[in-house]
Formats: C-alpha cells, structure tokens, sequence
C-alpha cells in the first residue's frame, strides 16, 4: 500500500475545507493522495460511474442532499470503497448510524487534526483491502456464508486494536447451537446442516451488517458487535431471542435453541486482548449451558 498513490473522493460543498484538505494531505506525505473534489452527491455519483477511487470522504450535509440518506445513497452506489464520514459536532449520533449501515469510520470537523484524518483513511483503505483478501482466500465458512475461525480472528482482532485506540465499546457473543448431534442422530446430516444455516440467518437477521458474524466450526457461532454501548446488552439478547422464535414459528421444522455467552470491552477492559475477550465469552456460555442442563432452580 504505501508504494501506491490513495485516490480519495471528496463529498463536500465547502470550497475552503477541500482546499485545506489537499494542502494538509500534501503535506503530510506528498504524492501519496490524490483528491477529487465534489461539491453535490449527485455530483458523486456520477463520479463513481467515470473513476475508481480507493476511499471516499463524504460530509452528510450536502446541497442536495442531508442527513442519513446522504450516506445511504452514496453507500447503494459504492459498497465496495470505504467510506468516512464527516459530520459536525452536534451530529455525532447520525454519524454513529452511518457507521453501523456500513460505514468503516466518521470524523467530526471541529475535532479532527492531521493525524487523525490520515489513520481513518488509512485504516478505511486497509479494512478495506483486508475484506477483500479475505474474500480473495476464501475465509468463510461454505455451509453458512459466514465468516470462518480464520477470517474472523483476522478481522476481530483489527476491530479490536481500532476500539483500543479510539475507546469504542465492542460486545462479543459466543453461541452454540442446542443438540446438534440429537438433531443429526434423529433427523439425519442434512437437517443438521440446515439448522446451521437457520442460526446464521437468524445471527445475520438480529445483528448490523456492520457487526463480525462468523461460524467457529461445528456448533459454534461467534459476533463482535462493533461500537455496541454495553447498556444494549439485554436488547440484543432479547432482539436475538425473539427472531430466534419467529424463525421458528416460520420454518415449522425442528426447533433450533442457542446458548449465549456475552464479553464485553470498553475503557475499563482496556488491558485484555482478543483471546482474554473471547476466553471470557466462552466461560459465560459454559454457565448457560450448565444453567440448562440444571433445569429451573427449586422455589
């Protein structure tokens, strides 16, 4: 990467700002960015459609066009660039939206310095690259689509030095298909398979595209939920839950149950690493487990 020059579309209607951003990118590492600048996301789009371009930066207020719908056009258009978004500083909430529909990462203006703005680029070209290495070595699991062990260690652990970094909070849920092998004993290898294929439309259904769902082997899945504010916790347990059992209700077939492990990491875990996080996970599902095969606790 860094024997290439970066391509960078910007989104912005702010003559002055594109102006010092090419002046600061300039000086920073000459011939390394090329910018292009667009005032209109109509503008942009017809941008995309001419030149190919390795990062955008898109402000969300545009004349045109503002708000959410801003980076949900642009991102129709062009899922396969990173896109940053800028936004002001009574917008980070907006912001924090794009990023969970896809966005790799936002800026707000009045906080952002040099060194700042370059890391979001690069790491939004990077995470990038690396998704489609990933794609390119065949890291998903064929059964379900999902990530495999491999893909999602690589990923997991890049999203966890950016929260590291940056203080966002990730939530790691570790869950097991109930009885897969009564399921394959009972009903044969292809309806095991096919309860498989159930978790993960339920793990893709319940969790962000912008969220790690992966398939460890076997009966295992596994989501990093990223920027997920550990408050949210009882949300997504009872979101996962209740389309767990519509999908039930739905496929009339044999019932498929899980078993939850949650870990969380914030500024306070800012001493553990992946293996601690996903150790920790697995002990919480450990105790979900032992709480069924209990049964209910006696009055």
């Amino acid at each position: 990467m860094a024997e290439n020059i970066v391509k960078v579309l910007l989104v912005e209607d702010n003559h002055d700002y594109a102006w010092m951003l090419r002046l600061i990118l300039n000086q920073v590492a000459p011939n390394r960015y090329e910018l292009v600048h667009n005032e209109r996301l109509s503008e942009a789009l017809q941008s995309l459609q001419q030149q190919q371009y390795d990062v955008i930066l898109l402000d969300l207020s545009l004349p045109d066009s503002r708000g959410f719908i801003t980076f949900s056009q642009l991102y129709e258009h062009a899922a396969h660039i990173p896109i940053v978004v800028m936004t002001a500083m009574n917008d980070k909430e907006l912001a924090l939206r794009a990023v969970r529909a896809g966005a790799q990462d936002y800026l707000v203006k009045g906080e952002m310095d040099v060194n700042r703005l370059v890391q979001a680029m690069q790491y939004a070209v990077e995470r990038h690259q690396m998704v489609e290495n990933l794609r390119r070595l065949s890291l998903l699991d064929e059964l379900t689509g999902l990530l495999n062990r491999r893909g999602f260690l690589t990923l997991a652990d890049q999203q966890m030095k950016i929260a590291q970094r940056s203080s966002r909070p990730l939530m790691l849920f570790f869950a097991d298909l109930d009885g897969l092998k009564l399921i394959n004993d009972q009903c044969g290898h292809a309806e095991g398979d096919r309860a498989l294929k159930r978790v993960a439309a339920v793990l893709r259904e319940t969790f962000r595209s912008s969220d790690l769902i992966a398939r460890l082997g076997g009966d295992e899945f596994t989501v990093l939920a990223i920027d997920a504010p550990l408050s949210n916790e009882e949300t997504m347990r009872a979101r996962l839950y209740e389309v767990l059992e519509r999908h039930n209700q739905a496929d009339g077939g044999v019932a498929i149950s899980l078993s939850l492990g949650v870990a969380r990491y914030d500024a306070q875990h800012a001493g553990i690493d992946l293996v601690e996080l996903m150790a920790r996970a697995d002990q919480e599902l450990y105790e979900d487990k032992a709480r069924k095969r209990s049964g209910p606790s006696e009055p």
